[in-house]
């Protein structure tokens, strides 16, 4: 079952460093970004770095899974469209 992390940096990042396998999906809460829901290796560097602060607050939120099959499930029923893939890490 995918896990949503809103206003939880903490729980976010904890969810990160334990499930280094998993993906995560990067939203941005207005919608206005063209190519979100994205979703990234949760390995990759822009998904857990010290140089960010804000990935569950202000205008994002993520969605996490071990199962990439179970976000295109959650992305099509909540938004209606397939993932889109980063380009850097997938």
């Amino acid at each position: 079952m995918p896990q949503t992390f809103v206003n939880d940096e903490n729980g976010y990042l904890g969810w990160v460093q334990a499930h280094p396998n998993g993906y995560v999906v990067n939203i941005d809460n207005p919608q206005v970004t063209p190519q979100y829901p994205m979703v990234h290796a949760a390995s990759h560097k822009s998904m857990s770095g010290p140089a960010r602060t804000n990935y569950t607050t202000g205008r994002y939120f993520k969605v996490c899974s071990e199962r990439l099959e179970e976000l295109e499930d959650w992305a099509q029923s909540k938004y209606g469209r397939a993932l889109t893939r980063c380009r850097q890490c997938m």
